[in-house]
């Protein structure tokens, strides 16, 4: 006869099977963790990813990025200038091939390919102080080499024929250090024909994007000679027959007159404070800009312009 409790036992509940379902639970509750985890990660990644591309490449130590079609194009141009990279986005890739294509064999040898760029990455070239308008096109580069003062000058007088002298326009900047004041000078400057714009090495805009882009190629047309002493050089170029004309709010000619020069030097001083008394003594004349008394005064870089199309008249 079977034991009274072999039924009981038969329907007990197996305490191994428990366990069991126990351990099951225990791994699905890890599973959706990890899975929880794995999620986390993988959205972690999808962030970097769309930070990284919102992230602008890095500009070459002791260099700066460039960024614009003039600006860039110049550059490209001129083989004084060394380029790290060139970037550009999808869009403006023909447009960049055919200005290579238009360079001789031996600049195109020395620059490198271009590398295509999503415009998110290539917003963030100018920095967080600064909105790069690019234009789909930016270069990666170091400063030019300035040329010396001396080289130059006498680059200058040896083209001279004083028998039948050429216009020579010369611009000298006493502490303008607002890079966007500099580069629209030079853009005046090439546009009116100057041989060189002479800043100092102290007190003075240093190159950089933000020149570039005012300048709009001119940086690279356009030679900017630094200097240590301003005074010495003003005098230097007067010994070499130049007229130097100061730009100053109480000069005493008017600004139509440069045009009777045709070896001139003008000197622009920094907003606000203007020429120093230094460069003032050195001046051959102060030439005043006339206008309404209730405007205060000109951008530095406006009165250049205006100072270049009046030299120009004559």
């Amino acid at each position: 006869m079977a034991p009274k409790n072999d039924k009981k036992h038969h329907s007990a509940k197996n305490p191994h099977r428990k366990r069991q379902k126990t351990n099951a639970n225990r791994n699905l509750v890890r599973g959706k963790s990890e899975q929880n985890d794995t999620n986390k990660r993988v959205s972690h990644r999808e962030q970097m990813t769309t930070f990284n591309n919102k992230t602008g490449p890095r500009s070459p130590r002791n260099g700066y990025f460039i960024w614009g079609r003039h600006a860039v194009f110049a550059a490209l141009a001129n083989p004084e200038r060394r380029i790290q990279q060139i970037y550009a986005i999808a869009e403006a890739t023909n447009e960049l091939e055919r200005v290579l294509g238009d360079l001789d064999l031996q600049r195109k040898s020395e620059l490198p390919r271009v590398q295509v760029i999503v415009r998110a990455r290539l917003n963030a070239i100018g920095g967080e102080s600064e909105k790069a308008v690019h234009q789909g096109i930016a270069a990666a580069v170091w400063p030019l080499n300035p040329p010396h003062f001396d080289l130059f000058l006498d680059g200058i007088m040896s083209r001279l024929d004083h028998r039948n002298p050429s216009t020579v326009r010369l611009l000298l900047l006493d502490r303008i250090s607002d890079p966007r004041n500099l580069g629209a000078i030079m853009r005046s400057a090439q546009a009116f024909g100057v041989t060189g714009v002479i800043t100092t090495f102290r007190n003075a805009a240093n190159e950089n994007g933000v020149l570039a882009r005012a300048a709009s190629g001119a940086l690279d047309h356009v030679p900017l000679i630094r200097v240590v002493n301003l005074a010495q050089t003003i005098e230097r170029i007067r010994h070499q027959g130049f007229f130097v004309a100061g730009l100053a709010g109480d000069g005493n000619t008017d600004v139509s007159s440069l045009g009777l020069h045709k070896h001139l030097a003008i000197i622009l001083g920094a907003e606000g404070s203007g020429l120093r008394r230094l460069s003032r003594d050195h001046c051959d004349a102060l030439v005043r800009i006339n206008i309404d008394y209730n405007s205060g005064s000109l951008n530095v870089s406006n009165a250049a312009a205006i100072a270049l199309y009046s030299a120009s008249l004559h």
